[in-house]
This record gives structure tokens, sequence and C-alpha cells, in this order.
């Protein structure tokens, strides 16, 4: 098994049992977007993923490399997240609300 760098869940208060989204980052430069939905189950999609610089990813789906010209850039920040549940620290793209092709921000899973 490939060593996780991170692995991050759709922030507590933005989404729930019936959807969300969960990204995991491995130490190989891979990833996986999994979302999962009752009303459409569950869809993965496979990823590479390499820092940039200071909080820029530069992320590529596997499944489209034949259809892009070039690598997506994602700017992400840690900022923090009021919800429901309270305040926390969330991972989401600069000026905006979701994280990448998530519509939510993603706070860390585990220590």
């Amino acid at each position: 098994m490939t060593e996780l760098v991170g692995r991050w869940r759709s922030a507590n208060g933005t989404a729930g049992v019936l959807f969300g989204d969960e990204v995991v980052f491995s130490a190989d430069g891979t990833g996986e977007l999994r979302h999962h939905s009752a009303l459409h189950g569950e869809e993965t999609l496979a990823f590479r993923w390499r820092m940039e610089g200071e909080a820029v990813l530069r992320l590529r789906l596997i499944d489209d490399e034949d259809d892009q010209d070039e690598d997506d850039l994602v700017a992400v920040e840690f900022r923090a997240h009021d919800s429901d549940a309270g305040r926390h620290v969330v991972l989401a793209e600069v000026g905006l609300d979701g994280f990448w092709l998530c519509l939510d921000p993603l706070e860390r899973v585990g220590s």
C-alpha cells in the first residue's frame, strides 16, 4: 500500500450522510477523489498531484491525460470555516468555497 500524505473529506457542517467528498493524497504523487451520493452512488476519480509552490497544487485527472494540453493549476489555502459544527480549519481553493471538483471545503481526517 502506498503511504498517504493526507486524507481530507467534506468539512463538518457542509455535507452529510446523503452526499460528500473525500480526497486522498499518496506519497507517490497519485491520489483519488471519492464522491458519494445517496442518489448516484459512489464515484472515484484518479489523479496525479505535485506541489507547485506554497499552497499551490498541480492536479491532473489520470483518465483525461490525453485530452489535456497542460495540467490544471489549483491554488489552495488553509482558512477558518464556521458551520453549525463550530469553527475549524479547512482546505479550499483560493477565492472559492470548495476544493477543485468538490463543492465544499475539506477538513483533514486523522492526526
